[in-house]
């Protein structure tokens, strides 16, 4: 028995730390790693068709790679795309801890260096089993590294699809128009992953789209860490930034364009500081060759750097040049989500419509963005319409013609893609007109968060 000096704790008390011991108990078990694998099996069945597709193309990919010349050619080579050696070098540096010899004249790398940092862990493991390498100036004709690299960016540029669908499943498309659109970007991304080795390109991609939705659900941390890693993976996409800058309430800007800087300010900074010269004059001038490429009219504002090449610098500033002015436009208007994706289409569209230059898997990043504008629509004509105008652009990006006579074509087939992806008046902001059929989207009014109309 208790002396009187031992009394017994009130009932209340004791109601008190026996549901406090509830509650720590409902917390752990909804935190246990059993609970946590619950939810990555949730989600991934809710990626199932991106992840099948993904699996289906990285296998059909190299099955290209590895057959295509020996079956169709009767040649002992194996089909490899000649772009993703010079990134796969850069991976080699960084894996050694030399970042700052990322753009060492052996590595030929252009952009910046987060593709090289991503595929760094690959690059010391081919070291490690003694795989060897096809880099200028020795070509190997069955390089085996390349049984490590081109799963490594395929699934890397391939995982685009996650977005994808991910926006597709946001905005209200259904399960039938998800899995058409999975497969037919998954045939526009062959060419820039397969034939020209451009992972970055669509990684980028995915990464700005998952900020858009991040941006949605008024999720600004997370909205500028996207945006720092699609940016140093591929600055292509500053070209969508300010369409999301407007869209921010006044009070997340600052906090995201930090966010957005700094990786680039690490691995960017990194190399300029160790090697001004040479950094600087790989990433300021952006060399493009007339003659191995395909040459357009705005070759004619283009600086001249050799005798077989000439810089991309001014076509890509009027392609920025558009792209805040498309941004001004959304924060004046104020569009819908689809209006956006459409915008965004227009955006990456620009870079081709200015290019001096054009490369093949250029055209890719746009393409896929109209094809996801067009699958938004009621309705199957538009995408089906856009898809085939991608195709379309896909194979006429290969095609040498004359300077004008290969533009031409090529400005003609994106402006209609994008004509049938036109998600209506109402969707970019514009004042609806009798019977149109509002889109479902997102709105922001400048200083709370976005949100889900329609």
């Amino acid at each position: 028995m208790l002396s009187k000096s031992q009394k017994s704790p009130p009932p209340t008390a004791l109601r008190s730390v026996a549901e406090t011991n509830v509650s720590i108990i409902k917390v752990a078990s909804e935190s246990s790693p059993r609970r946590m694998a619950v939810r990555v099996v949730s989600r991934i069945r809710g990626r199932a068709v991106p992840l099948m597709v993904m699996v289906v193309f990285v296998a059909v990919g190299m099955a290209y790679s590895l057959w295509w010349s020996p079956v169709v050619h009767g040649s002992h080579a194996w089909v490899t795309p000649g772009d993703i050696w010079s990134t796969w070098r850069a991976a080699h540096w960084v894996g050694w801890g030399a970042l700052g010899d990322v753009y060492g004249q052996d590595t030929q790398l252009v952009t910046f260096p987060g593709i090289a940092v991503l595929l760094a862990p690959f690059a010391m493991l081919s070291s490690h089993l003694g795989l060897s390498d096809s880099i200028d100036p020795l070509f190997l004709r069955t390089p085996s590294a390349w049984l490590v690299l081109g799963p490594a960016s395929m699934v890397l540029g391939s995982s685009c699809l996650f977005a994808l669908d991910a926006v597709a499943e946001e905005l209200g498309a259904s399960s039938r128009r998800r899995i058409a659109l999975c497969w037919v970007e998954a045939t526009l991304m062959f060419q820039v992953l397969v034939i020209w080795g451009h992972p970055e390109d669509l990684l980028s991609l995915g990464l700005a789209l998952y900020a858009f939705l991040a941006m949605a659900r008024g999720r600004w941390t997370l909205t500028g860490c996207l945006w720092g890693a699609a940016i140093v993976v591929q600055p292509l996409v500053l070209l969508l930034f300010p369409l999301q800058f407007v869209q921010l309430p006044k009070g997340a800007r600052l906090r995201v364009c930090v966010l957005s800087v700094l990786p680039s300010a690490v691995f960017v900074g990194t190399p300029l500081l160790s090697n001004w010269t040479q950094t600087s004059g790989v990433l300021f001038h952006q060399a493009n060759w007339p003659n191995i490429d395909y040459p357009t009219p705005w070759i004619a504002l283009a600086p001249r750097l050799s005798s077989t090449s000439v810089g991309a610098g001014p076509g890509r500033m009027l392609a920025l040049l558009v792209a805040v002015g498309l941004g001004y436009m959304a924060w004046r208007l104020k569009p819908s989500m689809i209006g956006l994706v459409w915008l965004g289409a227009v955006a990456l569209s620009g870079r081709c419509f200015f290019e001096s230059v054009m490369t093949p898997f250029y055209v890719g990043p746009p393409l896929v963005a109209i094809v996801l504008a067009s699958s938004l629509r009621p309705g199957w004509l538009r995408m089906t319409g856009a898809s085939v105008i991608a195709l379309e652009a896909t194979v006429l990006a290969f095609q040498h013609f004359s300077e004008w006579g290969y533009w031409l074509p090529m400005v003609a087939l994106l402006s209609s893609g994008l004509f049938c992806a036109w998600p209506g008046r109402t969707a970019v902001g514009l004042p609806q007109v009798a019977e149109e059929v509002p889109s479902v989207g997102v709105r922001n009014d400048g200083d709370t968060a976005p949100q889900l109309i329609g």
